[in-house]
């Protein structure tokens, strides 16, 4: 019978080396693979203080959170870790002419009992029932212990020639070019009109959280929610509700 081909002794022996230098790359590659999928769920994990959660369903009790403050233009407190993103943003939205105001930055619990306990009793003498008013006053004031401004991360910004905190405010020349370039300097609107479901508030064009500058790109670029954000990349660290807290 004639020969057709090599003996397997052979064609083990030649593919012998080939086999080995595809198993150790193949080796390699798993290795790299499963180091990048480790340090992946670590730094996921690991998020940072920038990006703690406050709202209807995440008191600040539950996190042990403590800010560092520092006092800035007007007498506002905030943050030492956004003070000077802070300072620089406000310092560039001022150029061309545009008049922003930084109204509202670190508030106390006793400081948030009083607006919040002022703003019901208000509703209540327009005639509201005491359930009526509180659940009014939640949709734009957040209960004492669960106010972003707890943390010294949220301000309040206006435009010095309108000051209401309506949705007016949404078309003045500081609210737009805030909700353009806020994320340059880590910042982001934080109640984005139709996010009340998610967010737990009605929109607030003048309410800006820090994030750290990386967070607040990704948010802006993808159009999404804090609560989004963290429910995408931090869903193991983070209690997220994404209902109506009422």
């Amino acid at each position: 019978m004639a020969k057709t081909g090599l003996k397997w002794t052979e064609l083990k022996n030649r593919a012998t080396p080939y086999l080995r230098v595809t198993g150790i790359a193949l080796l390699l590659a798993l290795l790299l693979f499963g180091g990048i999928r480790v340090y992946t769920l670590h730094t996921m994990g690991d998020r940072s203080h920038d990006l703690i959660l406050i709202n209807p369903w995440n008191p600040l009790s539950e996190t042990g959170y403590t800010p560092r403050l520092t006092t800035m233009e007007k007498g506002v407190q905030a943050n030492r870790v956004c003070a000077g993103a802070l300072k620089q943003m406000l310092a560039d939205c001022r150029e061309g002419g545009r008049k922003p105001l930084l109204l509202e930055g670190y508030r106390s619990l006793d400081d948030q009992l009083v607006l919040y306990d002022a703003k019901v009793q208000e509703m209540a003498d327009a005639g509201l029932s005491p359930e009526e008013a509180e659940r009014e006053v939640q949709r734009h004031i957040a209960p004492p212990g669960r106010s972003e401004h707890e943390t010294g991360l949220a301000f309040d910004i206006v435009d010095a020639d309108y000051t209401e905190l309506d949705n007016v405010q949404g078309s003045t020349p500081v609210s737009l070019w805030l909700a353009e370039n806020a994320w340059r300097y880590g910042f982001i609107l934080r109640y984005p009109d139709g996010a009340e479901s998610i967010t737990g508030y009605d929109w607030h064009p003048w309410h800006y959280r820090y994030v750290g500058r990386e967070a607040a790109e990704n948010i802006w670029t993808l159009d999404i929610t804090l609560e989004e954000y963290l429910a995408l990349f931090y869903s193991n660290a983070a209690q997220v509700t994404v209902d109506t807290p009422r």
